[in-house]
């Protein structure tokens, strides 16, 4: 049977680490990539795992290849995992089960959001798609400063159990975070000239290729976005935390497009938003 070795980026995460790495008890070995945390986030971690290495502060795709390439993993199997996630026992179960038995480099692992205290059941929150489980000999990451895709080389496959993602508990960690992330983006598209969501990186599905090729024609950016998980996605169907988290998401296209039209007019230098978002 495979080994699985799991990774935690942590900065300051003293308040979800405990619960991540208790849903990882089951890997061979836990390490963390740890970004100069002051407040009690490590004291927290050796209690699972004597393997912490320091890192320093960059962008999320830079800092999870320094990850693959520093930390002495003693497994080709790697789990990426985000101090707000967790392995439900039936994906601990599963993963063990195929991987090294199927001919995939990675698998798409499929999230639940949980928001605001209730799971979102409907709208592009369920579920959503990531690739956090891969060989390491044949992964890397693609360079975007966040929301960063994991590049395979070789086929991937698709995981049944989810992984649980503990999505915004207030709104001021909510605005937080989309500040931060629409920085970044912002910064991104200004420097490469791609549009917000880009067809080729990192869709799981031909229909999200599609979506995101056809985005950058449509009017109303931001509307259009509210519309597609709200109305199309059935985002309603989760009540009043559906219609808050698809106003987010138009929020999101909103800023990050307002924040590349401050960038082309000069009124925000690159250096300025980098270092608002790596702050």
């Amino acid at each position: 049977m495979s080994k699985v070795s799991a990774i935690v980026l942590t900065f300051n995460e003293e308040r979800h680490i405990r619960d991540c790495l208790a849903s990882l008890t089951w890997c061979d070995e836990i390490w963390i990539a740890d970004s100069n945390s002051t407040d009690r986030t490590l004291d927290i971690c050796r209690e699972f795992t004597p393997n912490i290495a320091q890192c320093p502060r960059m962008d999320f795709s830079r800092l999870r290849d320094w990850a693959l390439v520093n930390l002495p993993v003693r497994n080709a199997w790697i789990l990426f995992l985000d101090s707000d996630e967790r392995i439900t026992p039936e994906l601990a179960r599963e993963i063990p089960e195929r991987i090294g038995k199927e001919p995939y480099a990675g698998y798409y692992i499929p999230g639940r959001q949980y928001f605001w205290g209730k799971w979102l059941r409907h709208g592009e929150a369920s579920p959503y798609y990531q690739l956090k489980l891969f060989r390491r000999d044949l992964a890397h990451y693609d360079g975007r400063l966040v929301h960063e895709r994991t590049v395979i080389d070789g086929e991937v496959g698709f995981l049944r159990s989810q992984m649980i993602h503990l999505s915004r508990e207030t709104m001021e960690e909510t605005i937080s975070k989309l500040n931060k992330y629409t920085t970044a983006e912002a910064l991104r598209m200004y420097r490469t000239g791609e549009e917000l969501y880009l067809a080729a990186s990192g869709s799981h599905s031909r229909r999200n290729q599609v979506l995101k090729a056809v985005f950058k024609y449509l009017p109303g950016k931001p509307f259009m976005k509210f519309f597609y998980d709200y109305v199309i996605r059935q985002g309603f169907r989760d009540g009043y935390l559906g219609f808050v988290w698809a106003a987010c998401q138009g929020l999101y296209v909103f800023l990050c497009y307002f924040k590349l039209w401050e960038l082309k007019q000069g009124r925000v230098s690159e250096a300025e938003a980098e270092a608002r978002f790596l702050k």
